[in-house]
C-alpha cells in the first residue's frame, strides 16, 4: 500500500525533521532544506499550526513527500491527514495511534528504542520504524534490529548529522532523519545556512 512512500524515503535516504516554535522559521527551514536537495520533510507538531504548514508545502511542492512528526493523538492524525500529510511519525510506541493510522490507511512510523517494541511493531504489520533517540540507543542497536528483523526498514533520528550520516547507513539504516543541525544552521545563517547545510548532506550521501 505504501510502496511509493517507502521508495521515496529509502531512495532519498534523509528526512528533514523540522522542529521549532515559530511557523515562519519552520517554513524557511523547510524550504531551505528543499532547495538544498531534500525531497522528504517532516513537520513536527511542536511547530505552531503544523498541519497548516504541511498543507501549504504540499500545495507548493506536490511532488515532494511531506509528513507529520511528534503526532500523539487521533485528533492530530485527523488534522494532518486533512492537510494531505504523506506519512505520520510518532516519537514512541503507541498502539492506539498505530491502529488508528492503519484504519485511516495512512503510513505510521513509530519511534522505538527497545527490541520488544520493535517486535510488537512488526507483529502489528509495520514495515518501517523509526529508531529514536538515535544518539541514546546508538548505531549498534540499528545493526542489531536489522540482524534480527532484516525485512524491517529502519530510520534513526536524533544524533544524525552530516559528519556521521554514512556511519548510520553502514550500521544498517535505510533512511535517516536530521533535525537539530538544521536549527543550528538556521540560527547561524538563516535560510541560506539551511540550504547550504542540506546541499552538503546531499553531496555526502551520493
Amino acid at each position: 500500500m505504501f510502496n511509493k512512500i517507502y521508495e521515496t524515503l529509502i531512495g532519498n535516504k534523509v528526512v528533514a525533521v523540522v522542529r521549532t516554535n515559530s511557523y515562519e522559521e519552520a517554513k524557511e527551514i523547510s524550504e531551505g532544506a528543499i532547495l538544498g536537495g531534500f525531497k522528504v520533510i517532516e513537520i513536527t507538531m511542536s511547530v505552531p499550526d503544523a498541519p497548516k504548514l504541511i498543507g501549504e508545502l504540499k500545495e507548493k511542492y506536490n511532488d515532494l513527500c511531506i509528513g507529520a512528526g511528534t503526532v500523539l493523538s487521533k485528533n492530530e492524525v485527523d488534522e494532518c491527514i486533512k492537510n494531505k500529510a504523506d506519512f505520520i511519525v510518532s516519537p514512541c510506541f503507541d498502539e492506539e495511534i498505530i491502529e488508528y493510522c492503519k484504519e485511516k490507511k495512512t503510513l505510521i512510523i513509530p519511534g522505538l528504542m527497545i527490541m520488544s517494541e520493535v517486535n510488537k511493531a512488526r507483529k502489528l504489520g509495520l514495515e518501517f520504524i523509526k529508531v529514536f533517540p538515535g544518539n541514546v540507543v546508538g548505531k549498534a542497536f540499528v545493526g542489531a534490529v536489522k540482524s534480527i528483523f532484516p525485512d524491517l526498514k529502519v530510520m534513526p533520528t536524533g544524533g544524525v548529522n552530516k559528519e556521521n550520516i554514512n556511519e548510520w547507513f553502514k550500521s544498517g539504516a535505510n533512511c535517516t532523519g536530521i533535525g537539530s543541525d538544521l536549527n543550528k544552521a538556521y540560527k547561524v545563517n538563516g535560510f541560506d545556512g539551511v540550504k547550504n547545510y542540506c546541499e552538503g548532506v546531499t553531496e555526502e550521501i551520493k
